[in-house]
């Protein structure tokens, strides 16, 4: 490959189609929909949301307390007391929501620990399907694009898949994501990177949206690792 360059892709797309699909409220949705981006937050809040991380006592005292607000003391910052309250009873009405299953929690830990070839990934992420159809839709549209790739040259069964790629990246991201990586430099952050933004046509156009895809090309690490001017 051209600078010696290995080429990682992922799919956001994936990962939050599978999180649409878990069997919870939409509140807990929503929030790991909004931390996606952000592993150890959304990691916490999983932990939470299935069980296995138990709520602080502080916390538990605040949502049994018959008045959360009696003797609180002077209000103070910008939020008023009756947004306080909507947010103990938001709390309340999560403590009492039934724990997201073992089996939901382990398929999104499947996706989010793929990595392989990207055709070895699309015949696992079928397999996964079949317990969670929602993703399929997202599914379908990686083989539509391994197809794609493959008919304009690019060799698809060395091509690397990771489940988690792109989490840690501009959070406008939310489906295909792809990077370009010096291989005899694990030092250097991406020489190239982009990926699908539909979502953020969306905002712009005030609910309009439209495909959309971009990227960007470091042009000082291209220079460092040899290639022309």
């Amino acid at each position: 490959a051209p600078l010696g360059l290995r080429a990682a892709t992922g799919d956001m797309g994936i990962l939050m189609a599978a999180v649409r699909g878990l069997s919870t409220t939409d509140r807990r949705k929503a929030a790991l929909l909004r931390h996606i981006w952000r592993p150890k937050r959304f990691r916490a809040l999983l932990d939470r949301y299935t069980g296995k991380a138990k709520p602080p006592e502080t916390r538990v005292a605040l949502l049994q307390a018959v008045d959360a607000l009696e003797g609180a003391g002077p209000f103070i910052g910008l939020r008023s007391k009756s947004e306080i309250a909507a947010r103990i009873d938001a709390l309340r009405e999560d403590a009492a929501t039934p724990p997201i299953s073992e089996a939901e929690a382990g398929i999104l830990d499947d996706i989010l620990n793929l990595r392989e070839k990207s055709h070895n990934v699309l015949e696992r992420l079928r397999d996964i399907s079949v317990d969670l159809p929602v993703i399929s839709g997202a599914v379908d549209m990686m083989d539509a694009r391994l197809t794609a790739l493959d008919a304009r040259g690019v060799d698809v069964q060395a091509l690397d898949f990771e489940g988690s790629y792109g989490r840690t990246t501009l959070e406008y991201y939310d489906g295909f994501v792809f990077g370009f990586y010096a291989e005899t430099r694990p030092d250097l952050p991406a020489v190239a990177s982009g990926g699908r933004y539909d979502a953020l046509t969306s905002v712009l156009g005030q609910g309009r949206s439209i495909p959309a895809v971009g990227g960007v090309i470091r042009p000082e690490l291209v220079l460092e690792l040899g290639g022309a001017a």
